[in-house]
């Protein structure tokens, strides 16, 4: 009966490692240059690898669209 539980244990073994091997590296992953953008032909272009969130820019709020108005019953 103890040996079915092996490979359970193994594999809860190996996710708590893979785990924490994601998040040692996500904290060793800090960015001395925030990210920076250059014109080039047709458009812009990053040319440095770290970019925050806060220089992302913000969509607009979508926009609400207007039923159109309800049919005369009596005919036009």
């Amino acid at each position: 009966m103890a040996r079915r539980w092996i490979p359970v244990v193994v594999t809860a073994g190996v996710a708590v490692l893979l785990a924490g091997a994601a998040v040692f590296t996500a904290d060793r992953a800090g960015c001395a240059e925030p990210g920076s953008y250059v014109p080039v032909p047709g458009g812009m272009q990053l040319v440095t690898r770290c970019l925050n969130s806060a220089d992302l820019p913000v969509a607009p709020p979508p926009r609400k669209q207007t039923p159109p108005p309800p049919k005369s019953l009596l005919g036009d």
